[in-house]
């Protein structure tokens, strides 16, 4: 359309357009077509980071795992520093996105949802 509009300039400027609104129009495009390669970009980088970062912490995973079976050779006749080894090992993660609902989402975990009111004797 801005191609037609540009090429039919006169035309719709003595027809009543304003001459500077063609103008306009192809500024704020280029500046649309601009912010759309910027976000593509962005996408791009990111999905890059995060297969960066998968690739780190399997490699991280994996040297805990040896220093588990190392931790647990050296030291399983020591149950204090096995215990302390149990505690230091037990972080958070990994995180995974939920894929997909469980098969019962629409029910309340059993002794959260809300109180049932009982009739008075």
């Amino acid at each position: 359309m801005l191609e037609k509009a540009t090429a039919q300039k006169d035309l719709l400027v003595s027809r009543g357009l304003s001459a500077q609104l063609v103008d306009d129009l192809t500024a704020t495009l280029t500046k649309f077509e601009q912010t759309l390669e910027a976000t593509r970009a962005g996408r791009r980088d990111h999905v890059g980071a995060s297969a960066d970062l998968e690739s780190v912490l399997s490699e991280i995973t994996e040297q805990v795992r040896l220093l588990d079976g190392l931790v647990r050779y050296r030291f399983s006749d020591n149950a204090e520093l096995m215990g302390a080894w149990a505690s230091a090992r037990n972080v958070l993660g990994p995180f995974k996105t939920r894929t997909e609902p469980p098969a019962d989402e629409g029910q309340a975990p059993e002794g959260t949802g809300p109180v049932a009111v009982k009739p008075a004797a």
